[in-house]
């Protein structure tokens, strides 16, 4: 079996963005999780309780959608490059 993985450069300044924007990720989805933990916990009849639970599954929706995007586009190949594609083991 071969595993096959993209060469390009990646540069340490590359590397820090991408991995400052997952921690960035992280702490929004973390802050979304708490936000409805306290909409949970304010709730006072059912009615506040789907609410809730409907805001925080519109909020997460959104936010994964573009995040989904963003990383979507970073993924791509650089433009203008050219990329070879290396076989890794057997």
């Amino acid at each position: 079996m071969t595993t096959y993985a993209l060469a390009y450069s990646i540069t340490p300044q590359s590397c820090q963005a991408y991995w400052t924007r997952l921690m960035d990720i992280g702490a929004l989805n973390v802050d979304s999780a708490l936000q409805f933990g306290q909409d949970l916990c304010a709730a006072r009849s059912p009615h506040d309780l789907a609410t809730a639970m409907v805001d925080y599954t519109r909020r997460q929706f959104e936010n994964w959608s573009d995040q989904f995007e963003e990383f979507e586009v970073a993924a791509e190949a650089p433009k203008g490059r050219e990329i070879e594609v290396l076989g890794i083991g057997d």
